[in-house]
Protein backbone atom coordinates (compact mmCIF):
# COMPACT_ATOMS: atom_id res chain seq x y z
CA UNK A 1 0.00 0.00 0.00
CA UNK A 2 1.14 3.55 -0.74
CA UNK A 3 1.72 6.17 1.91
CA UNK A 4 -0.76 8.98 2.48
CA UNK A 5 0.03 12.11 0.48
CA UNK A 6 -1.48 15.11 2.23
CA UNK A 7 -0.36 18.53 0.91
CA UNK A 8 -2.11 20.19 3.86
CA UNK A 9 0.77 19.03 6.06
CA UNK A 10 3.26 21.55 4.66
CA UNK A 11 5.73 22.20 7.46
CA UNK A 12 7.87 25.28 8.03
CA UNK A 13 11.67 24.99 7.62
CA UNK A 14 12.10 24.90 11.42
CA UNK A 15 9.50 22.14 11.74
CA UNK A 16 11.11 20.11 8.95
CA UNK A 17 14.48 20.47 10.68
CA UNK A 18 12.96 19.24 13.95
CA UNK A 19 11.34 16.30 12.14
CA UNK A 20 14.73 15.32 10.73
CA UNK A 21 16.42 15.80 14.11
CA UNK A 22 13.88 13.58 15.87
CA UNK A 23 13.84 11.10 12.97
CA UNK A 24 10.04 11.20 12.82
CA UNK A 25 8.85 8.91 10.00
CA UNK A 26 6.80 10.27 7.13
CA UNK A 27 3.09 9.60 6.68
CA UNK A 28 2.12 6.00 7.40
CA UNK A 29 1.17 3.53 4.69
CA UNK A 30 -2.49 2.86 4.11
CA UNK A 31 -3.57 -0.31 5.94
CA UNK A 32 -5.25 -3.27 4.30
CA UNK A 33 -8.40 -2.35 2.36
CA UNK A 34 -9.71 -1.11 -0.98
CA UNK A 35 -8.32 2.19 -2.28
CA UNK A 36 -11.73 3.82 -2.57
CA UNK A 37 -12.55 3.18 1.09
CA UNK A 38 -9.61 5.08 2.62
CA UNK A 39 -10.62 7.79 5.07
CA UNK A 40 -8.12 9.91 7.02
CA UNK A 41 -9.35 11.62 10.17
CA UNK A 42 -7.72 14.34 12.26
CA UNK A 43 -7.97 15.51 15.82
CA UNK A 44 -10.07 18.64 16.26
CA UNK A 45 -8.65 22.15 16.47
CA UNK A 46 -9.75 22.40 20.10
CA UNK A 47 -7.54 19.43 20.85
CA UNK A 48 -4.58 21.46 19.57
CA UNK A 49 -5.67 24.34 21.82
CA UNK A 50 -5.70 21.92 24.75
CA UNK A 51 -2.19 20.69 23.90
CA UNK A 52 -0.95 24.29 23.79
CA UNK A 53 -2.63 25.04 27.12
CA UNK A 54 -0.86 22.03 28.67
CA UNK A 55 2.46 23.21 27.24
CA UNK A 56 1.90 26.74 28.59
CA UNK A 57 0.96 25.48 32.07
CA UNK A 58 4.03 23.26 32.35
CA UNK A 59 6.30 25.98 30.95
CA UNK A 60 4.92 28.52 33.42
CA UNK A 61 5.52 26.15 36.34
CA UNK A 62 9.11 25.56 35.23
CA UNK A 63 9.61 29.33 34.78
CA UNK A 64 8.45 30.04 38.32
CA UNK A 65 10.71 27.32 39.69
CA UNK A 66 13.73 28.59 37.77
CA UNK A 67 13.01 32.17 38.80
CA UNK A 68 12.83 31.23 42.45
CA UNK A 69 16.01 29.15 42.27
CA UNK A 70 17.88 31.95 40.44
CA UNK A 71 17.42 34.52 43.20
CA UNK A 72 20.05 32.99 45.48
CA UNK A 73 22.81 32.69 42.84
CA UNK A 74 22.04 36.22 41.59
CA UNK A 75 22.43 37.68 45.09
CA UNK A 76 25.59 35.65 45.68
CA UNK A 77 27.06 36.89 42.42
CA UNK A 78 26.79 40.50 43.58
CA UNK A 79 28.71 39.86 46.78
CA UNK A 80 31.18 37.23 45.62
CA UNK A 81 34.60 37.49 44.03
CA UNK A 82 35.10 38.18 40.35
CA UNK A 83 35.54 34.46 39.58
CA UNK A 84 32.48 33.56 41.64
CA UNK A 85 30.41 36.18 39.83
CA UNK A 86 31.62 34.91 36.45
CA UNK A 87 30.84 31.31 37.38
CA UNK A 88 27.39 32.04 38.79
CA UNK A 89 26.39 34.35 35.95
CA UNK A 90 27.61 31.82 33.41
CA UNK A 91 25.56 29.07 35.10
CA UNK A 92 22.44 31.26 35.12
CA UNK A 93 22.85 32.16 31.46
CA UNK A 94 23.30 28.50 30.56
CA UNK A 95 20.24 27.39 32.53
CA UNK A 96 17.98 30.09 31.09
CA UNK A 97 19.28 29.48 27.58
CA UNK A 98 18.44 25.79 27.90
CA UNK A 99 15.01 26.76 29.18
CA UNK A 100 14.42 29.11 26.24
CA UNK A 101 15.54 26.47 23.73
CA UNK A 102 13.36 23.93 25.48
CA UNK A 103 10.35 26.21 25.08
CA UNK A 104 10.84 26.34 21.32
CA UNK A 105 11.48 22.63 20.90
CA UNK A 106 8.59 21.49 23.12
CA UNK A 107 6.15 23.91 21.51
CA UNK A 108 7.08 22.73 18.01
CA UNK A 109 6.88 19.13 19.24
CA UNK A 110 3.32 19.72 20.46
CA UNK A 111 2.37 21.30 17.17
CA UNK A 112 3.92 18.52 15.11
CA UNK A 113 2.41 15.87 17.38
CA UNK A 114 -1.02 17.33 16.60
CA UNK A 115 -0.42 17.51 12.86
CA UNK A 116 1.26 14.09 12.63
CA UNK A 117 -1.54 12.29 14.47
CA UNK A 118 -2.97 9.84 11.93
CA UNK A 119 -6.29 8.00 12.06
CA UNK A 120 -6.69 5.97 8.85
CA UNK A 121 -9.79 3.82 8.30
CA UNK A 122 -10.48 1.47 5.37
CA UNK A 123 -13.16 -1.14 4.73
CA UNK A 124 -10.98 -3.87 6.28
CA UNK A 125 -8.76 -2.29 8.93
CA UNK A 126 -7.58 0.86 10.67
CA UNK A 127 -4.23 2.36 11.58
CA UNK A 128 -3.43 4.79 14.41
CA UNK A 129 -0.12 6.64 14.66
CA UNK A 130 0.88 9.34 17.12
CA UNK A 131 3.90 10.76 18.87
CA UNK A 132 7.03 12.73 18.00
CA UNK A 133 9.73 11.83 20.52
CA UNK A 134 8.36 8.25 20.65
CA UNK A 135 6.26 7.25 17.66
CA UNK A 136 3.49 4.75 18.37
CA UNK A 137 1.61 2.92 15.62
CA UNK A 138 -1.21 0.40 15.97
CA UNK A 139 -2.98 -1.48 13.18
CA UNK A 140 -6.19 -3.47 13.67
CA UNK A 141 -8.25 -5.57 11.27
CA UNK A 142 -12.01 -5.86 11.57
CA UNK A 143 -11.53 -9.60 12.03
CA UNK A 144 -10.28 -8.96 15.59
CA UNK A 145 -12.41 -5.97 16.59
CA UNK A 146 -14.86 -6.72 19.39
CA UNK A 147 -16.21 -3.31 20.38
CA UNK A 148 -16.24 0.30 19.18
CA UNK A 149 -17.39 3.01 21.55
CA UNK A 150 -17.18 6.75 22.22
CA UNK A 151 -15.87 8.04 25.55
CA UNK A 152 -15.53 11.58 26.88
CA UNK A 153 -14.65 13.00 30.29
CA UNK A 154 -15.93 16.29 31.74
CA UNK A 155 -13.08 18.30 30.24
CA UNK A 156 -13.51 16.69 26.84
CA UNK A 157 -17.24 17.45 26.94
CA UNK A 158 -16.48 21.08 27.78
CA UNK A 159 -14.18 21.30 24.74
CA UNK A 160 -16.61 19.46 22.47
CA UNK A 161 -14.18 16.56 22.01
CA UNK A 162 -14.38 12.80 22.46
CA UNK A 163 -12.35 9.62 21.97
CA UNK A 164 -13.29 6.63 19.83
CA UNK A 165 -12.06 3.47 21.55
CA UNK A 166 -11.61 0.33 19.46
CA UNK A 167 -11.27 -2.88 21.47
CA UNK A 168 -9.75 -5.85 19.67
CA UNK A 169 -8.75 -9.36 20.72
CA UNK A 170 -5.38 -10.92 19.96
CA UNK A 171 -2.19 -9.23 18.84
CA UNK A 172 -3.45 -6.52 16.52
CA UNK A 173 -3.34 -7.18 12.78
CA UNK A 174 -1.91 -10.67 12.74
CA UNK A 175 -3.78 -12.04 15.73
CA UNK A 176 -0.81 -14.23 16.67
CA UNK A 177 -0.44 -12.98 20.21
CA UNK A 178 -2.76 -13.23 23.14
CA UNK A 179 -4.34 -10.51 25.21
CA UNK A 180 -6.32 -7.52 23.96
CA UNK A 181 -5.53 -4.19 22.34
CA UNK A 182 -7.30 -0.86 22.65
CA UNK A 183 -6.86 1.69 19.90
CA UNK A 184 -7.78 5.28 20.77
CA UNK A 185 -8.68 7.95 18.24
CA UNK A 186 -8.28 10.92 20.58
CA UNK A 187 -9.30 14.57 20.39
CA UNK A 188 -12.10 14.13 17.82
CA UNK A 189 -14.78 16.73 17.25
CA UNK A 190 -16.82 14.27 15.13
CA UNK A 191 -16.37 11.12 17.20
CA UNK A 192 -19.95 9.86 16.76
CA UNK A 193 -19.71 10.16 12.98
CA UNK A 194 -16.44 8.21 12.91
CA UNK A 195 -17.82 5.57 15.30
CA UNK A 196 -20.92 5.11 13.10
CA UNK A 197 -18.77 4.77 9.97
CA UNK A 198 -16.56 2.14 11.56
CA UNK A 199 -19.53 0.20 12.97
CA UNK A 200 -21.16 0.16 9.55
CA UNK A 201 -17.97 -1.03 7.86
CA UNK A 202 -17.46 -3.66 10.53
CA UNK A 203 -21.03 -4.90 9.98
CA UNK A 204 -20.53 -5.01 6.22
CA UNK A 205 -17.21 -6.83 6.66
CA UNK A 206 -18.83 -9.55 8.75
CA UNK A 207 -21.98 -9.83 6.62
CA UNK A 208 -19.93 -10.26 3.46
CA UNK A 209 -18.01 -13.18 5.00
CA UNK A 210 -14.59 -11.57 4.58
CA UNK A 211 -11.59 -12.71 6.60
CA UNK A 212 -10.78 -16.02 8.18
CA UNK A 213 -13.44 -18.32 9.67
CA UNK A 214 -14.18 -17.49 13.28
CA UNK A 215 -13.06 -19.77 16.08
CA UNK A 216 -15.09 -22.96 16.15
CA UNK A 217 -15.92 -22.98 12.42
CA UNK A 218 -14.56 -25.86 10.38
CA UNK A 219 -13.14 -25.72 6.89
CA UNK A 220 -16.14 -27.85 5.71
CA UNK A 221 -18.75 -25.37 6.95
CA UNK A 222 -20.14 -24.95 3.44
CA UNK A 223 -20.91 -28.68 2.98
CA UNK A 224 -24.20 -30.22 4.00
CA UNK A 225 -22.80 -33.52 5.33
CA UNK A 226 -19.60 -35.31 6.21
CA UNK A 227 -20.22 -37.73 3.33
CA UNK A 228 -20.36 -34.88 0.83
CA UNK A 229 -17.16 -33.43 2.24
CA UNK A 230 -15.42 -36.81 1.98
CA UNK A 231 -16.58 -37.22 -1.62
CA UNK A 232 -15.22 -33.82 -2.60
CA UNK A 233 -11.85 -34.61 -1.00
CA UNK A 234 -11.76 -38.02 -2.75
CA UNK A 235 -12.45 -36.44 -6.13
CA UNK A 236 -9.63 -33.95 -5.59
CA UNK A 237 -7.20 -36.75 -4.68
CA UNK A 238 -8.16 -38.72 -7.80
CA UNK A 239 -7.71 -35.69 -10.01
CA UNK A 240 -4.28 -34.99 -8.48
CA UNK A 241 -3.24 -38.62 -8.96
CA UNK A 242 -4.29 -38.49 -12.61
CA UNK A 243 -1.93 -35.56 -13.11
CA UNK A 244 1.03 -37.08 -11.25
CA UNK A 245 0.74 -40.66 -12.60
CA UNK A 246 0.76 -40.76 -16.44
CA UNK A 247 -1.76 -43.16 -17.93
CA UNK A 248 -3.81 -43.36 -14.76
CA UNK A 249 -7.52 -42.63 -15.15
CA UNK A 250 -9.65 -41.34 -12.35
CA UNK A 251 -12.18 -44.00 -11.38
Amino acid sequence: MAAIDNPALAFSPIERALLRLLAVPSAPEVPQGSAGSVRVFRAGDRYYAWLVFQWAAVSAAIFIGLLASSVGPAVAARTGTAWERLLLIGALVLVWSVYGLGLIVTFLARRINFRMRWYIVTDRSLRIRSGVFAVKELTMTYRNIQEIRVTAGPLQNALGLATVEVHAAGGGADGKHGGAHVGKLEGLSNANEIRDLMVERLRHYRDSGLGDPTHGESATAGWTSEGEAAQVILDEVRALRAVLVPGHRAG
